[in-house]
């Protein structure tokens, strides 16, 4: 069974930009406007990764990053966000997001940190 990517983005346009990049690869892609609908409708033995901008509006990204590790959801979190805020991103993954990827990234970089994450490498 594929595994599955999931996208929480507001934004639509970068939503279809990471749909596209993956759709030559062997995933399911889910994609979410915001954590809430995510967190409401993903299912307790959802496995895969998390792809989730760095300033992700609503309940925000830690919060979102400490219910999937309250539900104990296998779900690596990979983070989006722009090189001055590295800083940022280093706490995060200390927190529990699985990696950083920085913004712009290339479709190559997106699928081959996407790879990392669903099969579990460090």
């Amino acid at each position: 069974m594929a595994e599955t990517v999931y996208i929480v983005d507001p934004l639509p346009d970068e939503r279809r930009r990471i749909v596209d990049a993956l759709a030559g690869e062997p995933v399911v892609v889910k994609s979410y406007e915001g954590a809430v609908q995510f967190l409401n409708e993903v299912a307790a033995t959802a496995s895969g990764c998390v792809l989730v901008p760095l300033d992700l509006p609503g309940i925000g990204l830690r919060a979102l990053i400490h219910e999937i590790n309250r539900r104990q959801l296998p779900l690596a979190v990979v983070v989006i966000g722009r090189d001055s805020e590295f800083a940022i991103a280093i706490e995060l993954v200390r927190s529990g997001a699985f990696d950083f990827l920085e913004h712009p990234f290339s479709d190559r970089r997106l699928r081959s940190v996407v790879r990392c994450a669903i099969s579990g490498c460090a």
